[in-house]
C-alpha cells in the first residue's frame, strides 16, 4: 500500500504539485542562505533579493492551491497539501518581514548581533533538512528521526532567543521606535524557525496519510 500511494507522486497533476513544494522548500533554503550570508557581512543591499524569492513563493502557492482544487490528489490528503502550501508561504513571508527589518535596522549591541547570527545559521540549517525531510517523503515510510532533528535545532533557537531577550533587557536604545525596531526584527527572525518545524510537522502527518 505503502509503495502504491507514492506512485501516485509521479504523474500527472500529483506529480506536479510534489515539484512545486519541493521547488517551494528549495527557495526557503535558498532565501536562508541569502539572508544568513548578508547578515553575517551586514550587507544590507544584496539582502533585498530575498524580497523577490517571497513574490515567487506567492506565485508558487497558487499554483498548488489551483492544482488542488482541479482535483489532484485523494479529497484525504488534499487539506493536508494545502496547509503545507500556505505554511511554506508563511515561512517566506516572515523571513521577508526580517529582511525588510534588517533593511531598516539601528547598530545593535555585538553580543546580540552575533546570535541573531547563529539563529539565522540554524534557520539555513533547518531549511536544509526540511528539504531532505519532503525529499524522503517520496521514498521513506518513517520520517521520525528527521523531523526530531529539526526538532532539536528549533529548540536551539528557543534557547537563544531567551539568551537574546535578557541581553536586551539591558541594553539601552535610543527611543521607543528603535527598541520596536529590533523587537521585530529578533521576533520575525525566530518565527522561521518555529513554522520551519510546523512544515515538518504537516510532512509527517502527510507520510503517516500515505501509509
Amino acid at each position: 500500500m505503502f509503495w502504491k500511494l507514492r506512485k501516485m507522486f509521479e504523474k500527472g497533476k500529483e506529480k506536479e504539485i510534489v515539484d512545486l513544494l519541493e521547488d517551494h522548500i528549495t527557495l526557503i533554503k535558498n532565501a536562508c542562505e541569502i539572508f544568513y550570508n548578508c547578515l553575517k557581512e551586514g550587507d544590507k543591499v544584496s539582502v533585498a533579493e530575498v524580497c523577490e524569492m517571497e513574490k515567487i513563493g506567492d506565485s508558487i502557492r497558487r499554483d498548488i492551491a489551483l492544482k488542488l482544487y482541479e482535483g489532484a490528489f485523494l479529497p484525504g490528503i488534499r487539506g493536508s497539501l494545502y496547509r503545507l502550501a500556505e505554511t511554506l508561504d508563511e515561512v517566506l513571508d516572515t523571513i521577508e518581514d526580517a529582511t525588510i527589518m534588517f533593511m531598516m535596522l539601528p547598530e545593535i549591541e555585538e553580543g546580540v548581533m552575533e546570535r541573531c547570527v547563529r539563529i539565522s545559521e540554524i534557520n539555513m540549517k533547518m531549511a536544509e533538512e526540511l528539504l531532505k525531510t519532503f525529499e524522503a517523503l517520496r521514498t521513506e515510510s518513517d520520517l521520525k528521526d528527521r523531523t526530531i532533528k529539526i526538532r532539536i535545532m528549533e529548540e536551539e533557537v528557543d534557547t537563544i532567543k531567551r539568551d537574546v531577550f535578557r541581553r536586551l533587557l539591558k541594553t539601552d536604545v535610543g527611543n521607543f521606535w528603535e527598541g520596536m525596531a529590533i523587537y521585530n526584527f529578533i521576533k520575525h527572525l525566530t518565527d522561521v524557525s518555529d513554522l520551519i518545524e510546523d512544515s515538518a510537522d504537516i510532512i509527517q502527518i502527510l507520510n503517516v496519510s500515505l501509509r
